[in-house]
């Protein structure tokens, strides 16, 4: 039998890579009291069909292996600061395995052997990510247009940035109107309504089937009930557009939009910690966390993504702030640099180059 004896560590992504690479029979966790809290996560529990737990109460390494002395053992070191102790010299006569991030390779140590390999990462989903450190993504509804919702996006997009005052205020009114609206595909305003912004209708075709006004009325008859969102909160379609620029590049493994989790990794209830994150995406079991800014921001939003992406995607997450307003804040784009933060800013955005910045900035950091 084929034994992996895993060195427990904080970061839960280490505790896969070994499982992935050499695909053993069982996995033997060695475990130190603190760490119990983050014992039997679900994720790994699913992924690894057989797993054993053992506290380690400074025990020789050969007492710990002695119940497997039988089975092919590797033993992965990677792990806690207090299993220190097991270290390679102690180990004679056991493969001992270690995983190097930076280098993408998979090192094997027996005796005065050494191999190496190209390290397996795992393609795990958005959820399964999020899962992994513990938080948990809630199921809510979320559309994602087809070809005619992708122009109604580009369409408000254009208005905004051709005008963000009037837009914004477009947004506000609008937002008012819907709540009480009758019937939902088709909203009712007053006739000032029309006249303050019919230059904004106009370049919404693809948002509206039609608008038609009367002498006191306009009546605007949205294409969908979904396009509603489009035009009632002022961020959404830069959220879109962002998200369409990381899965129009084809290279990431997972892209999900507008993205809610509970911190607590269980079922939902009132007053649960949470989170959105506007778009997020994975790439080789690397967690990107992007929030999109169509206007002003400031230095807290840098900080919250930051905190965002590591929460939920550990130390090799990538905290990426896209922004669609041309701000002169040089020390903002220092703080971002100074945390570890990816700023796309708004010329970057325009041009599409969000997936490229986002894939090169992977290979530095």
């Amino acid at each position: 039998m084929k034994t992996l004896i895993e060195i427990y560590d904080d970061d839960q992504m280490l505790n896969l890579l070994s499982f992935y690479q050499l695909n053993p029979d069982r996995v033997v966790f060695i475990y130190t009291e603190k760490q119990e809290p983050l014992l039997h996560n679900s994720l790994i529990e699913r992924k690894i069909r057989n797993t054993e737990y053992i506290l380690y109460q400074d025990q020789e390494p050969a007492a710990l292996l002695e119940p497997y002395r039988d089975d092919e053992v590797y033993v992965d070191i990677q792990g806690g600061n207090e299993l220190t102790a097991v270290k390679l010299s102690r180990l004679l006569g056991k493969t001992v395995c270690y995983s190097d991030l930076d280098k993408k390779k998979y090192f094997l140590l027996k005796g005065d052997s050494q191999k190496s390999a190209d390290l397996i990462m795992p393609k795990l989903t958005v959820r399964e990510i999020v899962e992994l450190y513990g938080g948990l993504v809630r199921n809510l509804p979320e559309e994602y247009f087809d070809d005619h919702g992708r122009k109604a996006v580009e369409e408000c997009m254009a208005a905004r940035r051709k005008n963000s005052k009037k837009w914004n205020a477009f947004c506000k009114t609008m937002g008012s109107l819907g709540t009480g609206s009758h019937e939902l595909s088709v909203w009712k305003a007053d006739r000032k309504f029309y006249q303050d912004f019919s230059a904004v209708l106009a370049q919404l075709d693809h948002v509206f089937d039609k608008v038609e006004f009367t002498s006191e009325s306009c009546f605007m008859h949205f294409h969908d009930t979904a396009y509603q969102i489009l035009v009632t909160d002022t961020g959404v379609p830069f959220e879109y557009e962002t998200y369409y620029q990381i899965t129009d590049s084809g290279a990431f493994d997972d892209v999900d939009l507008r993205v809610n989790i509970d911190w607590n990794g269980g079922e939902f209830v009132s007053g649960d910690p949470n989170s959105e994150l506007d778009v997020v995406a994975s790439k080789d079991s690397r967690l990107i966390s992007i929030s999109c800014k169509a206007g002003k921001y400031d230095q807290q939003a840098i900080y919250e993504v930051k905190a965002n992406a590591d929460k939920f995607g550990g130390s090799r997450a990538v905290p990426v702030l896209c922004v669609d307003i041309d701000m002169e804040r040089p020390e903002y784009v220092e703080k971002a640099r100074e945390i570890g933060v990816l700023l796309i800013e708004h010329g970057q955005m325009r041009e599409k180059k969000a997936a490229k910045m986002i894939l090169e900035w992977m290979e530095t950091h």
